[in-house]
């Protein structure tokens, strides 16, 4: 992308918010509540905002008249610290010094680019340097009475206020006082891991991070970090083939596009990377058809990031790959499957991601000094082994949740508004099941893992297992991506710990129910709405429908009218009630069919058959019908500890004790399928030694020899591979 694209909406932004001006510092006079927002004050937001780009254009043209403009602003933020009432100065120490003169977070890096662009100018005598300075600082000494600790979004944004208000005021006693807090305040997040699970706010930190390091000094040393390059890269692999940045934990859809362009800017720039630079561009193009007509201030003060930080000689390259860990599975902990990068391809964001095994003092922390019992700490929600996003030829048939209402507790962060599978103590009362599954909405905690994540050319396999803590579950989720047709099947498991009274739900979410068969729902996303009180919902595409199908299932099946992503929503189920006896194990099956809606729903559906699931839910055999003719067995050993031997023998598994017979198919592996196909077959594993199918040998591993070590003998074993596939011609 051009930096003269971003400089042309920059300059009629800046056009428009000379001429709303006085309309939005009026609007904010009636609009100020003592008490909004922990009743902390925060300037009318068009101040920093209009500075900034008041203050860039000087930086850019050299035109005296944008730093006058610029000055202007700067010198009228204290003006409205009246508007406090005394008895709110007094019951906050934080104004011991006075009140701050902008919120020093959220506002702080837009006033503050806004001085730094004009400091040199000439237009700012040195009284008014003196006042603009005492504003700053104003700023800054309410900061210290909060500064806000661990990689997370807010801590990181004091330390980039702090770094510009340091730069600000050059090198002083003071200022060295504000350089030791920022300091041990990046401590945190300088080559670290974020805590946060939120697209919204994990960019917010990236950001901070980035221009501490440029401020500190510490720019080279910052982006030769391993795990500098991995954030930069995951804000490209994350991304849909049209350029949308999927939302996920405390997030709106859509939300803070422009500072993942921003940083992609500034990724291909340091890197030189052309798939950054072609990321960038899709994320231009999307975001400003999704922004609309109505010019945003707002966004051209962070499309002067993309500015600054952008590099025109930089060539974008499309990327090639295709489904894919994001990026593994003990940090990011999601998998993207998709069939490419054109805008007409699949696109489906699978998140498992749970609080991990680190940062342990920084999220007590969180959870001991604010109100966060709602979250997945930090920002994240209770939406382990979920479906967040999917997306066909730029069509959105599934979405998330969104964030929250009103604060503290984020409503939509519970795990009943994500598409997965819920759990609720008791036997479910007659009526609504979202009434008796909707509690109080606190985080609960999970421990999860990737089990496998294999691709083969007509299929696409993982398997993601969860342990419910509280309730003693462990829940395993197989996402299957039949290629060919771009249908999903949805396996999971189940396995209690201990014997209870148990609720299982199966939940999906949609937008509308376009028609509801013999256990299918065809469902469609008329708009999403992008935040509380939003007027202007995104308008989706109608080229395709998603028929979610449970087949083989004997459970109640329904759906409820439900308040979702801030608008009315359907919540589909399959659930059940009843006692678990400890061990008990349980099977769900879920289709996920993308189809055109000139596709009748019954024609996308019935193509999945449960050819086996035993009561006792150890082993599903499923096949598939494809569109084109060709059918897919697939196996999948649900309990991985069915078929091991004693412990005191190694391996502790033969072929003839792992043999599970699935029909046509029979194996050992933790998963397999077969399609038949041209005269004749194509078959994949994971995790096994041998394949049949027809009852005929169509792979085995080669025998080796293994010393006993008790027995002091040799023995012919067989080996697990961990994966293999092959063409057998009939």
């Amino acid at each position: 992308m051009s930096k003269a694209k971003y400089l042309a909406y920059i300059e009629k932004a800046l056009a428009y918010g000379r001429e709303t001006y006085n309309e939005h510092i009026e609007g904010w006079k009636q609009s100020y509540k003592p008490d909004q927002f922990l009743g902390m004050y925060t300037a009318p937001g068009i101040i920093p905002v209009q500075v900034q780009l008041e203050g860039f254009m000087y930086s850019v043209t050299g035109d005296l008249e944008y730093a006058q403009k610029a000055k202007e602003g700067l010198l009228e933020a204290d003006t409205y610290l009246s508007i406090v009432p005394e008895e709110h100065i007094q019951r906050h120490p934080e104004y011991a010094k006075g009140v701050p003169a902008f919120e020093p977070m959220f506002q702080g890096p837009h006033f503050l680019y806004g001085y730094l662009f004009i400091k040199d100018s000439g237009v700012v005598n040195e009284q008014e340097r003196l006042r603009i300075e005492q504003s700053i600082r104003s700023c800054v000494d309410g900061l210290f009475h909060y500064p806000e600790w661990g990689a997370h979004n807010r801590s990181m944004l004091r330390v980039w206020a702090l770094s510009l208000a340091i730069e600000a005021l050059g090198d002083t006693e003071e200022t060295r006082r504000w350089d030791k807090m920022r300091t041990y305040l990046a401590e945190e997040s300088f080559g670290k891991w974020s805590i946060e699970d939120a697209q919204l706010y994990i960019i917010l930190w990236l950001a901070s991070c980035h221009e501490y390091a440029k401020y500190a000094g510490r720019e080279d040393e910052y982006f030769k970090l391993p795990q500098t390059k991995y954030y930069f890269d995951y804000l490209v692999r994350i991304l849909t083939p049209e350029g949308f940045v999927p939302d996920y934990g405390d997030s709106h859809f859509g939300s803070n596009w422009y500072l993942w362009l921003s940083c992609l800017e500034k990724g291909a720039a340091v890197y030189k990377d052309g798939h950054m630079k072609y990321a960038a561009d899709k994320v231009f193009e999307f975001g400003m058809a999704f922004a609309g007509e109505q010019v945003s201030i707002g966004l051209a003060a962070y499309l002067t990031y993309a500015y600054m930080w952008a590099d025109d000689e930089v060539e974008p390259v499309k990327p090639d790959w295709g489904s894919e860990e994001l990026l593994e599975d003990v940090v990011g902990k999601k998998i993207v499957f998709r069939d490419g990068w054109n805008e007409e391809d699949t696109y489906l964001l699978f998140n498992y991601r749970d609080e991990g095994n680190y940062a342990f003092t920084s999220r007590n922390y969180l959870r001991h000094t604010i109100s966060v019992k709602a979250e997945k700490a930090h920002h994240g929600h209770s939406d382990e082994n979920s479906v967040s996003l999917l997306v066909k030829d730029r069509n959105v048939l599934l979405y998330e949740g969104g964030y929250r209402e009103v604060s503290p507790n984020g409503k939509y962060r519970n795990d009943i508004y994500h598409n997965r599978l819920v759990f609720r103590e008791g036997e479910r009362s007659a009526g609504s099941l979202y009434d008796f599954i909707h509690d109080a909405g606190y985080y609960k905690q999970a421990i999860t893992e990737k089990i496998h994540m294999q691709k083969f050319a007509p299929v696409e396999y993982s398997r993601t297992r969860l342990y419910d803590v509280a309730r003693k579950i462990t829940w395993d989720r197989c996402m299957t991506y039949i290629k060919e047709d771009g249908v999903f099947i949805v396996v999971d498991w189940t396995k209690a710990g201990e014997a209870q009274t148990l609720t299982t739900a199966n939940l999906w979410h949609t937008g509308f129910v376009l028609e509801q068969g013999e256990g299918f729902f065809d469902t469609c996303v008329p708009h999403i709405y992008r935040g509380p009180g939003d007027q202007n919902p995104y308008k989706n595409r109608s080229d395709w429908a998603l028929a979610i199908e449970f087949p083989g299932s004997g459970r109640d099946i329904g759906q409820e009218a439900i308040k979702r992503c801030y608008g009315d929503a359907v919540m589909l189920y399959e659930a059940e009630s009843g006692r678990v006896e400890q061990g008990g194990m349980r099977a769900y099956v879920t289709v996920l069919t993308p189809h055109r809606r000139t596709v009748p729903a019954g024609q996308a559906t019935g193509r999945v058959s449960v050819e086996a699931l035993p009561d006792h839910a150890d082993m599903l055999s499923l096949r598939y019908q494809g569109q084109g003719g060709s059918a897919v067995h697939l196996a999948y050993k649900l309990d991985l500890e069915k078929g091991l031997l004693d412990p005191s023998l190694y391996p502790r598994y033969t072929w003839e004790a792992g043999r599970i017979d699935y029909g046509r198919l029979a194996t050992d592996a933790d998963f397999a399928f077969v399609k038949e196909e041209n005269g004749g077959l194509r078959y994949g594993f994971v995790n096994g030694c041998r394949l049949e199918f027809d009852g005929i040998e169509r792979f085995a591993t080669p025998k080796l020899s293994s010393y006993q070590f008790e027995s002091k003998s040799w023995a012919i074993v067989d080996h697990k591979w961990r994966a293999w596939d092959g063409d057998v011609s009939l």
